[in-house]
């Protein structure tokens, strides 16, 4: 079975997974799947779950906030912001934030930073899909 590399860039770290068989990526016309030797492009990321597939067949989830991938025919490069396995997500703790979010953006108090707000507000929600796919909370499993 052929195989790829993921490469996550983030600015605290750089993270290779060499045995790659899938990979899908959120982005603004919709959901992209590669496999080993698609053709090079680069694409826009949104804030939302990356899932990736092993050449053992197992189903791997990673929460990014947005940035941009390159793929070449046997390497995928996403630079981001943040990049958070499912396995070390802390659910309560993205559940709370995603409610202080909500809080922010209803509550309309003159001199919040709603695009912050929403900003944060993506990034829990991305955070509870990674778990939820990942069978952490069992809703997606």
């Amino acid at each position: 079975m052929k195989k790829m590399e993921l490469h996550i860039v983030t600015p605290e770290q750089t993270y290779i997974y060499p045995d790659v068989y899938s990979i899908t990526l959120e982005c603004p016309d919709g959901l992209r799947g590669i496999l080993p030797g698609h053709a090079p492009f680069l694409v826009e990321l949104l804030t939302g779950v990356l899932k990736y597939t092993t050449i053992d067949d197992q189903k791997k989830y990673l929460a990014i906030s947005g940035g941009a991938a390159e793929i070449t025919p046997y390497q995928i490069t996403i630079i981001t912001d943040s990049a958070e396995g499912a396995d070390t997500i802390d659910v309560a703790r993205a559940q709370e934030a995603a409610t202080r979010a909500q809080q922010r953006i209803k509550e309309k108090i003159p001199g919040t930073d709603f695009i912050r707000a929403e900003a944060a507000l993506k990034r829990s929600l991305a955070r509870l899909r990674a778990a939820e796919l990942a069978g952490k909370t069992g809703r997606y499993s």
